[in-house]
Protein backbone atom coordinates (compact mmCIF):
# COMPACT_ATOMS: atom_id res chain seq x y z
CA UNK A 1 0.00 0.00 0.00
CA UNK A 2 1.11 3.62 0.05
CA UNK A 3 1.30 6.30 1.75
CA UNK A 4 -2.53 7.23 1.96
CA UNK A 5 -3.03 3.76 2.94
CA UNK A 6 -0.56 3.05 5.36
CA UNK A 7 -2.00 6.44 7.52
CA UNK A 8 -5.66 5.03 7.47
CA UNK A 9 -4.50 1.98 8.30
CA UNK A 10 -3.07 3.23 11.87
CA UNK A 11 -6.10 4.03 13.42
CA UNK A 12 -6.25 6.89 15.92
CA UNK A 13 -2.24 7.10 17.09
CA UNK A 14 -1.26 9.75 14.65
CA UNK A 15 2.62 8.72 15.90
CA UNK A 16 1.68 5.07 14.73
CA UNK A 17 0.74 6.71 11.43
CA UNK A 18 3.86 8.32 11.13
CA UNK A 19 5.69 5.48 11.64
CA UNK A 20 3.74 3.51 9.72
CA UNK A 21 4.01 6.29 6.82
CA UNK A 22 7.99 6.99 7.14
CA UNK A 23 8.18 2.56 6.78
CA UNK A 24 9.61 2.16 3.26
CA UNK A 25 12.74 4.68 4.59
CA UNK A 26 13.15 2.44 7.67
CA UNK A 27 15.24 -0.53 7.04
CA UNK A 28 16.67 -3.52 9.19
CA UNK A 29 16.67 -3.01 12.93
CA UNK A 30 16.91 0.95 12.26
CA UNK A 31 13.50 1.04 13.46
CA UNK A 32 14.56 0.33 17.83
CA UNK A 33 16.06 3.82 17.79
CA UNK A 34 12.78 5.34 17.62
CA UNK A 35 10.44 6.06 20.23
CA UNK A 36 7.32 3.80 20.89
CA UNK A 37 4.33 4.60 18.88
CA UNK A 38 6.28 5.68 15.73
CA UNK A 39 8.23 1.98 15.76
CA UNK A 40 4.74 -0.19 16.02
CA UNK A 41 4.13 2.23 13.51
CA UNK A 42 7.27 1.03 11.48
CA UNK A 43 6.59 -2.53 12.39
CA UNK A 44 2.52 -1.96 11.58
CA UNK A 45 3.92 -0.81 8.31
CA UNK A 46 6.18 -4.57 7.51
CA UNK A 47 3.12 -6.54 8.30
CA UNK A 48 0.97 -4.38 5.85
CA UNK A 49 3.38 -4.46 2.66
CA UNK A 50 3.86 -8.35 3.41
CA UNK A 51 0.05 -9.20 3.36
CA UNK A 52 -0.82 -6.65 0.56
CA UNK A 53 1.92 -8.65 -1.68
CA UNK A 54 0.91 -12.12 -0.91
CA UNK A 55 -3.00 -11.38 -1.13
CA UNK A 56 -4.36 -12.88 -4.13
CA UNK A 57 -6.56 -9.63 -5.53
CA UNK A 58 -3.29 -7.39 -5.29
CA UNK A 59 -1.68 -9.69 -7.46
CA UNK A 60 -4.82 -9.82 -9.84
CA UNK A 61 -4.45 -6.01 -9.79
CA UNK A 62 -0.56 -5.87 -11.10
CA UNK A 63 -0.88 -8.69 -13.48
CA UNK A 64 -3.46 -6.47 -15.14
CA UNK A 65 -1.01 -3.65 -15.41
CA UNK A 66 2.48 -5.54 -15.39
CA UNK A 67 2.25 -5.50 -19.74
CA UNK A 68 3.04 -1.29 -18.80
CA UNK A 69 5.14 -0.83 -16.00
CA UNK A 70 6.79 -4.62 -15.82
CA UNK A 71 8.58 -4.91 -12.56
CA UNK A 72 7.11 -1.15 -11.45
CA UNK A 73 3.64 -2.19 -11.47
CA UNK A 74 3.08 -3.49 -7.83
CA UNK A 75 4.42 0.23 -7.03
CA UNK A 76 1.61 2.04 -9.44
CA UNK A 77 -0.97 -0.72 -7.85
CA UNK A 78 -0.36 1.02 -4.35
CA UNK A 79 -0.86 3.97 -5.84
CA UNK A 80 -3.70 3.08 -7.82
CA UNK A 81 -4.94 2.19 -4.65
CA UNK A 82 -4.48 5.21 -2.75
CA UNK A 83 -6.64 7.19 -5.57
CA UNK A 84 -9.66 4.64 -4.94
CA UNK A 85 -8.83 5.19 -0.90
CA UNK A 86 -9.25 9.26 -2.12
CA UNK A 87 -12.04 9.19 -3.71
CA UNK A 88 -13.93 7.26 -1.95
CA UNK A 89 -12.62 8.64 1.78
CA UNK A 90 -16.00 9.53 3.24
CA UNK A 91 -17.07 5.87 2.90
CA UNK A 92 -14.07 4.85 5.33
CA UNK A 93 -13.40 7.59 7.24
CA UNK A 94 -16.00 10.58 8.92
CA UNK A 95 -13.05 12.97 9.42
CA UNK A 96 -12.20 15.00 6.75
CA UNK A 97 -9.76 13.48 3.92
CA UNK A 98 -7.52 17.30 4.08
CA UNK A 99 -8.16 17.31 7.94
CA UNK A 100 -6.58 14.46 8.19
CA UNK A 101 -3.39 14.83 6.51
CA UNK A 102 -3.14 18.24 7.85
CA UNK A 103 -2.50 16.20 11.10
CA UNK A 104 0.16 14.42 9.28
CA UNK A 105 1.44 17.25 7.91
CA UNK A 106 1.88 18.75 11.11
CA UNK A 107 4.03 15.68 12.90
CA UNK A 108 6.33 15.36 10.19
CA UNK A 109 7.56 18.90 10.84
CA UNK A 110 7.35 18.58 14.28
CA UNK A 111 9.43 15.45 14.22
CA UNK A 112 11.21 16.50 11.12
CA UNK A 113 15.11 15.94 12.93
CA UNK A 114 14.35 12.37 13.96
CA UNK A 115 12.97 11.13 10.32
CA UNK A 116 15.38 9.04 7.80
CA UNK A 117 17.11 11.05 5.25
CA UNK A 118 14.70 10.19 2.02
CA UNK A 119 11.59 11.24 4.33
CA UNK A 120 13.54 15.00 5.27
CA UNK A 121 14.22 14.99 1.94
CA UNK A 122 10.48 14.61 0.65
CA UNK A 123 8.59 16.16 3.33
CA UNK A 124 8.56 19.80 2.00
CA UNK A 125 7.41 18.83 -1.66
CA UNK A 126 5.08 16.23 0.05
CA UNK A 127 3.80 19.48 2.08
CA UNK A 128 3.58 22.12 -0.35
CA UNK A 129 2.10 20.37 -3.20
CA UNK A 130 -0.11 18.29 -0.38
CA UNK A 131 0.28 15.09 -2.01
CA UNK A 132 -1.47 13.18 0.40
CA UNK A 133 -4.74 15.16 0.30
CA UNK A 134 -4.37 15.08 -3.75
CA UNK A 135 -4.53 11.24 -4.75
CA UNK A 136 -8.25 11.50 -5.73
CA UNK A 137 -7.49 13.93 -8.87
CA UNK A 138 -6.56 12.93 -12.06
CA UNK A 139 -4.75 16.06 -12.51
CA UNK A 140 -2.69 15.75 -9.37
CA UNK A 141 -2.13 12.09 -9.80
CA UNK A 142 -0.91 12.87 -13.59
CA UNK A 143 1.91 15.01 -12.14
CA UNK A 144 2.64 12.37 -9.21
CA UNK A 145 3.07 9.94 -12.48
CA UNK A 146 5.31 12.10 -14.09
CA UNK A 147 7.17 13.09 -11.57
CA UNK A 148 7.75 9.33 -10.79
CA UNK A 149 8.67 9.04 -14.60
CA UNK A 150 11.23 11.20 -14.30
CA UNK A 151 12.71 9.55 -10.74
CA UNK A 152 12.91 6.45 -12.47
CA UNK A 153 14.90 7.52 -15.57
CA UNK A 154 12.23 6.82 -17.80
CA UNK A 155 12.46 3.61 -17.53
CA UNK A 156 9.02 2.54 -15.90
CA UNK A 157 6.70 3.97 -18.27
CA UNK A 158 5.29 6.05 -15.24
CA UNK A 159 4.34 9.16 -17.84
CA UNK A 160 1.64 6.22 -18.80
CA UNK A 161 0.31 5.99 -14.98
CA UNK A 162 -3.26 7.66 -15.81
CA UNK A 163 -3.74 6.86 -18.71
CA UNK A 164 -3.98 3.08 -17.56
CA UNK A 165 -5.78 3.51 -14.97
CA UNK A 166 -8.62 5.28 -16.95
CA UNK A 167 -8.67 2.44 -19.28
CA UNK A 168 -8.95 -0.18 -16.37
CA UNK A 169 -10.55 2.00 -13.97
CA UNK A 170 -14.17 -0.20 -12.92
CA UNK A 171 -11.76 -3.35 -12.47
CA UNK A 172 -9.42 -1.80 -10.41
CA UNK A 173 -11.79 -0.01 -8.26
CA UNK A 174 -13.25 -3.47 -7.82
CA UNK A 175 -10.14 -4.69 -7.12
CA UNK A 176 -9.24 -2.26 -4.38
CA UNK A 177 -12.99 -2.50 -2.79
CA UNK A 178 -12.04 -6.35 -2.16
CA UNK A 179 -8.67 -6.12 -0.84
CA UNK A 180 -9.47 -3.18 0.98
CA UNK A 181 -12.11 -5.03 3.26
CA UNK A 182 -9.49 -7.54 3.99
CA UNK A 183 -6.67 -5.60 4.62
CA UNK A 184 -8.57 -3.77 7.09
CA UNK A 185 -9.71 -6.56 9.12
CA UNK A 186 -6.18 -7.47 8.87
CA UNK A 187 -4.38 -4.40 10.14
CA UNK A 188 -6.99 -3.82 12.72
CA UNK A 189 -6.13 -7.18 14.53
CA UNK A 190 -2.46 -6.37 13.99
CA UNK A 191 -2.24 -3.22 15.25
CA UNK A 192 -4.62 -4.26 18.47
CA UNK A 193 -1.84 -7.74 18.69
CA UNK A 194 1.26 -4.52 18.49
CA UNK A 195 0.00 -2.12 21.01
CA UNK A 196 -1.16 -5.17 23.42
CA UNK A 197 2.71 -6.34 23.13
CA UNK A 198 4.79 -3.00 23.49
CA UNK A 199 2.15 -1.61 25.42
CA UNK A 200 2.37 -4.05 28.43
CA UNK A 201 4.58 -3.23 31.36
CA UNK A 202 7.67 -5.72 31.84
CA UNK A 203 10.43 -4.00 33.62
CA UNK A 204 12.83 -7.23 33.27
CA UNK A 205 12.95 -6.40 28.93
CA UNK A 206 13.99 -3.19 28.20
CA UNK A 207 14.40 -3.89 24.35
CA UNK A 208 11.71 -0.76 23.08
CA UNK A 209 13.24 1.57 26.17
CA UNK A 210 15.09 4.21 24.07
CA UNK A 211 18.06 5.59 25.24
Amino acid sequence: MNFLAHIYLSGENKEIALGNLIGDMVKGQAYLKYEENIRIGLILHRNIDFFTDNHQVFKHSRKLISPHFHRYSGIVTDIYYDHFLAKNWNEYCQTPLQEQVNEIYRLLIKNYLKLPYRAQRITPFMIIRNWLGTYGSNDHLHQIFLGMHRRTLEKGNMHKGLEVLLANYEELEQDFRLFFDDIRIFSGEKLRELTTIHHQPNPTNNQWNTQ
